[in-house]
C-alpha cells in the first residue's frame, strides 16, 4: 500500500500563522504536525509516501528530504497552481505502484485505527473507503449516507435546521473524515493538469459507475485543525489525555505537566496542569505558567502569562 497526503493548500483559515509556514509544518508540541502524520503512516507499515506540495513547499522538501531519516521513503508531488481536493492524485500517478492508495488530508488529528480500516478496506474488496465520523451536530456539515452494510449510498449537502431533525431520526449523522483509501484505477479517466475535487467529482463518480464504495465509521477522536481555535484546542486535548499523541523529548514530571527534556524549571516556578514547556525552554522563579499554555522551545519565560501557546523563541519578561 501507498500513502498520499494532501499538503499543498495555503492554510488561510489559520492566517497569520501560516503567512511563513505551510499549514502541515504548523507544530504541535514543537513537532511538525506533517511528521506526526508521516510516523502514523509508518506506524501502520505504510512506507512508500507521496507528499503533494505547493505552498511553501520547500519548507517540506528540506525537513523531510528523502524520507530516510524517518524510516520511509518519500516523493513528492508538487502542483504549480491549486488543482482543488483531489488534482494532486492525477500528478501523482506516475508513482503508483498499482497497489490501494492510503490518501489523508493533512488538516485533521484523529486516533483513528488505521491498520482497522487498511483490514475493513481488503475485506469488503471495496474500490473506495471513506472514514466517517459521527457527529451529534450535523448541520455544519455535509453528511454520507451508509446503508446497514456500510455501503455509500449518497452524499448529502449541509442540512438546514428541519432537514437535520429528518437526517437524524433516520441514522443519518456520519460525515466525511478526510481519510480514504482508495484503488488506483479510479483516477484513469481523469485528464492530467486539470482540477479535480474528490467531493464534487470523484465520490460522486464512483457510486454513479457502480463502483463498490463503502464507508468506516468510528466514534474516536477528530478534530480539524483549519482555525487557529481548532488548532489551540487540538494541543489542550493532547494535554488532557483526549487525543493519544506522544510529545516527543518531554517527560510528564506530574500530571498534566510535560517538561522539555533540556528545560531549565526554577524550584520557585508555578506551572499548573495542563501545561507544556519545550525543549530548551527557560521558567524563571518570576513565572508563572498557567494551565491550559504550551511554552514552546528555547523561551524565555520570567513573569506571570496567560493560557495560549507561545511560539519558540519567545521573550516573556
Amino acid at each position: 500500500m501507498q500513502a498520499v497526503i494532501i499538503a499543498g493548500g495555503k492554510g488561510t483559515r489559520l492566517r497569520p500563522l501560516t503567512y511563513g509556514t505551510p499549514k502541515p509544518m504548523l507544530p504541535i508540541f514543537d513537532q511538525p504536525f506533517l511528521a506526526w502524520m508521516v510516523d502514523r503512516c509508518c506506524q501502520a507499515g505504510v512506507t512508500d509516501i507521496l507528499i503533494n506540495v505547493r505552498y511553501q513547499a520547500h519548507q517540506v522538501r528540506d525537513y523531510f528530504g528523502n524520507g530516510e531519516r524517518f524510516g520511509v521513503k518519500i516523493r513528492y508531488v508538487e502542483e504549480s497552481t491549486p488543482l482543488d481536493t483531489a488534482g494532486a492524485m492525477k500528478l501523482a500517478q506516475p508513482y503508483f505502484t498499482g497497489e490501494s492508495l492510503l490518501v489523508f488530508n493533512a488538516d485533521i488529528l484523529t486516533n483513528l485505527d488505521l491498520k482497522s480500516m487498511i483490514r475493513f478496506h481488503k475485506d469488503s474488496k471495496a474500490d473506495a473507503t471513506l472514514a466517517l465520523k459521527r457527529v451529534e451536530d450535523i448541520r455544519p456539515f455535509g453528511l454520507v449516507e451508509i446503508d446497514p452494510d456500510d455501503r455509500v449510498l449518497a452524499f448529502r449537502e449541509k442540512p438546514a435546521a428541519d432537514q437535520a431533525e429528518v437526517f437524524l431520526a433516520k441514522g443519518i449523522n456520519t460525515i466525511n473524515a478526510g481519510t480514504y483509501i482508495l484503488e488506483p484505477e479510479i483516477f484513469n479517466d481523469y485528464p492530467d493538469g486539470e482540477p479535480l475535487s474528490f467531493e464534487r467529482q470523484v465520490f460522486p463518480n464512483v457510486l454513479a459507475a457502480g463502483k463498490k464504495m463503502v464507508g468506516y465509521a468510528w466514534d474516536g477522536y477528530w478534530m480539524d485543525l483549519g482555525t487557529p481555535q481548532k488548532y489551540y484546542q487540538a494541543h489542550l486535548d493532547i494535554l488532557a489525555g483526549a487525543m493519544p499523541y506522544a510529545i516527543a523529548n518531554a517527560t510528564s514530571s506530574s500530571a498534566g505537566i510535560w517538561i522539555g527534556q533540556e528545560a531549565e524549571i526554577d524550584a520557585a516556578a508555578k506551572l499548573e496542569a495542563p501545561c507544556y514547556v519545550g525543549d530548551r525552554a527557560r521558567i524563571t522563579a518570576n513565572a508563572h505558567v498557567p494551565a491550559n499554555t504550551v511554552v514552546g522551545a528555547n523561551t524565555l519565560v520570567d513573569r506571570a502569562i496567560t493560557p495560549g501557546i507561545y511560539a519558540p523563541g519567545s521573550m516573556l519578561i
